[in-house]
């Protein structure tokens, strides 16, 4: 597997299978970025998964109905490994997973993790799934501290986006006694 091209990316299929397992996750990089209007190429799926056992092992679960085997190697997932590594690397047919522990925060060595990100998740609908992408400021952020070229490579445009959402932001409404119910990013009353 090593040194081979990744096979096409199947972000739709990718996510069903973690779907269909209930893995409770996080989108993050390159794909995260796409649902929030970036252009940019990518191709793999980054995810930050809840870190506990039960959702480790749906997870792995999950990876092994997509066939996918560590990058480089023949192993096949398992919870145990996943939760020994901050990072594990996955090819499947549909393409490439990556499983994260967290992105970058405030530092290399302080990362947002599965419920941190949560908490300012976009929630999109991919098929008919509700899947939570990370918010544009935390994906910005984990960039400017990975500092790959890359990610400075990114950059410029996911902070257009950002400025966009901000400008496009309406103002606080006005206390009123009828019309609808504000409702957040997350779907819940306010």
């Amino acid at each position: 597997m090593e040194g081979e091209d990744a096979p096409a990316l199947r972000v739709e299929r990718i996510l069903g299978a973690l779907q269909e397992q209930g893995v409770k996750y996080v989108l993050v990089g390159g794909v995260a970025g796409t649902y929030h209007g970036a252009s940019r190429a990518t191709t793999d799926v980054d995810i930050c998964p809840a870190w506990d056992q039960e959702n480790l092992r749906r997870l792995a679960e999950a990876l092994r109905s997509l066939g996918a085997l560590e990058k480089g190697g023949r192993v096949m997932p398992d919870a145990q490994l996943i939760h020994s590594r901050e990072v594990t690397n996955w090819r499947s047919p549909f393409g490439d997973v990556d499983v994260l522990l967290g992105i970058p925060e405030k530092s290399q060595n302080e990362r947002a993790q599965y419920r941190k990100l949560a908490e300012d998740a976009l929630v999109v609908e991919v098929g008919t799934d509700s899947v939570l992408v990370a918010s544009l400021p935390a994906l910005i952020r984990s960039k400017e501290i990975a500092d790959r070229q890359k990610d400075h490579e990114a950059l410029p445009e996911l902070r257009a986006l950002e400025a966009a959402q901000r400008s496009q932001q309406p103002r606080p409404p006005q206390a009123r006694t009828n019309g609808p119910t504000a409702v957040s990013d997350r779907g819940q009353e306010r």
